[in-house]
């Protein structure tokens, strides 16, 4: 079999993703293997494209060999989850910083709820892939299809965070505002990605199909804008110095506070009041009956109070 256009796609993939794999590599070591970083969601993606287009590659000797092609798309689609949890990343490292100058950040809990959305989208694309035999249909099914809903919502989900973090732009660290600038450069890419997907998956446009289809939309729509991504995100994340992870702790609430000074006054009054009545008992005089008598007294008025 001889390497056709499709099979250019796949080697402009390894040439590209080989040096920036590590680079990304580099990234997780230099700024820490932290979730809130995102740098190794890069390396994910990374590896992912060098062995789906290496199994491409391989079916120039083995064509007929299916479950290549099942492996080509297993990684293909991974790919779109490790860029929406990259841009994730990238945010909840801007909430970092806000936390660090002003600590009034979002609630972390936001970026794990939409990262949930991405990984359960892939889990689904990967079963999908994995169940689905016929290459005629590029593994489109049912579970596919609804892993490509996930991954929008995924996608709504980190622009609704880039416009939180972005309205509160002032309160972010200097130099750290570039993690908006790659965010908000990556998601209109990622978009244009998910529409060439939706369009073959539900719209059973021909020309969209990453296997049969036409190979220059294919390049225009899907490959560029994932190398545009990777490259922005890490040639932007080159000029970032190394941050301290933020610490994230509860703030009391006001009532929370007031019932605590309200306590605190409450023990300091009792305290003084057993010093006192320790005091009157230590100046007393009198033989042991008198002493007894006046601490059976004492005893009855303690439990009046």
């Amino acid at each position: 079999m001889a390497i056709d256009y499709r099979h250019g796609i796949s080697i402009l993939e390894v040439i590209v993703y080989s040096p920036t794999l590590f680079l990304a590599l580099w990234m997780a070591f230099h700024h820490g293997f932290k979730r809130s970083s995102g740098w190794y969601f890069f390396v994910v993606f990374c590896l992912a494209r060098i062995v789906g287009s290496a199994c491409y590659l391989a079916t120039i000797q083995y064509p007929s060999n299916v479950n290549l092609y099942i492996a080509w798309a297993v990684c293909t689609s991974i790919g779109l989850s490790p860029l929406i949890l990259a841009c994730i990343g990238l945010l909840s490292r801007a909430n970092d910083s806000i936390m660090r100058k002003t600590a009034n950040p979002l609630p972390p809990i936001i970026f794990r709820l939409v990262g949930l959305f991405a990984l359960v989208a892939v889990i689904l694309s990967i079963v999908g892939a994995t169940e689905n035999s016929d290459i005629t249909h590029a593994l489109i099914n049912i579970k596919t299809k609804i892993g490509l809903i996930l991954y929008l919502v995924a996608w709504i989900g980190v622009c609704g965070l880039f416009l939180l973090v972005l309205n509160r732009s002032q309160s972010i660290e200097d130099g750290e505002h570039r993690l908006l600038l790659a965010v908000g450069v990556s998601l209109p890419l990622i978009l244009v990605r998910l529409i060439y997907s939706f369009i073959y998956a539900f719209g059973h446009k021909s020309q969209f199909n990453s296997l049969s289809g036409s190979v220059t939309i294919q390049l225009v729509m899907s490959v560029l804008e994932e190398i545009l991504v990777v490259l922005v995100c890490l040639g932007i994340g080159l000029t970032l110095q190394v941050r301290p992870a933020a610490e994230y702790t509860q703030q009391p609430s006001v009532s929370s506070r007031g019932e605590d000074s309200v306590e605190l006054e409450s023990g300091r009054l009792q305290g003084q009041r057993r010093a006192k009545r320790r005091d009157q008992k230590q100046k007393r005089r009198g033989g042991p009956i008198t002493r007894l008598i006046m601490f059976v007294v004492d005893e009855v008025n303690d439990r009046k109070r």
